[in-house]
């Protein structure tokens, strides 16, 4: 009966928590959200979807946690770090995340994510794995891919234009939603993943290079628009 009363003084003390963290957070990290189809996007966040963003930093994890807060998705976290941080724990036990270890190839987290999606809710990711120390974007892990092909689901891409940093403002750019046809897709599994986490990785780059601000433009929207005026060139020839 005791541990029952803890365990509710800690949630109610948690909930009021989390009710003052709002406008603090709002404060701390300012942000300028733009939607490129809100009523597409808004649509499809309100059901089982993979919802993916770029890494700018530590951060970006309580910012994300801020903006889709009225979407409620459940995102994966380094089990180490889960359990090495006890008050930080405590407070995930009432949040969506799902520990991930990260140090042995252990593909649990895969039926994880499979019975929560199953249940109705979406699952956010950063793709990258770590965070990236020259603002550049780091190469996509399509472990987030095999979730929405084996549950068939679209995907929401999300960009942060700059690091995400004390008072210094955001552009979060929400992207209109992604499907992929798996099924149509011809070749191996593995290979079919890593061109699509591609094509996912570019969705960011291009949401960056539309409605980001020009001041933090980098090298891989410049590649990337070198790439698309090739792509244009060649269908152009042909």
């Amino acid at each position: 009966m005791l541990k029952k009363l803890n365990w509710a003084f800690e949630a109610v003390i948690i909930f009021f928590l989390y009710v003052g963290t709002w406008p603090v957070l709002r404060i701390m990290y300012p942000r300028r959200i733009i939607w490129e189809d809100k009523k597409a996007s808004t649509a499809v966040m309100k059901k089982p979807c993979v919802i993916y963003s770029n890494h700018t930093g530590y951060s970006d994890g309580v910012f994300a946690f801020d903006i889709l807060r009225k979407f409620y998705p459940y995102t994966f976290i380094g089990k180490d770090w889960y359990e090495k941080n006890k008050l930080f724990h405590r407070l995930l036990l009432h949040r969506r995340y799902i520990p991930l270890d990260r140090e042995q190839m252990d593909t649990s987290w895969l039926m994880k994510g499979k019975k929560v999606i199953d249940e109705g809710h979406s699952i956010f990711f950063f793709p990258e794995g770590h965070t990236s120390k020259d603002g550049l974007l780091l190469e996509f892990q399509p472990g987030f891919l095999m979730l929405a092909k084996q549950s068939n689901i679209p995907l929401v891409p999300i960009c942060l234009d700059r690091k995400v940093d004390f008072f210094k403002p955001v552009r979060v750019i929400i992207g209109k939603p992604i499907y992929i046809d798996f099924k149509k897709e011809p070749g191996r599994p593995s290979v079919v993943l890593k061109k699509y986490a591609e094509v996912c990785k570019d969705a960011i780059i291009d949401l960056k290079d539309r409605y980001g601000n020009p001041k933090f433009v980098t090298d891989d929207v410049i590649k990337y628009r070198e790439k698309v005026a090739k792509k244009e060139d060649s269908e152009t020839a042909d």
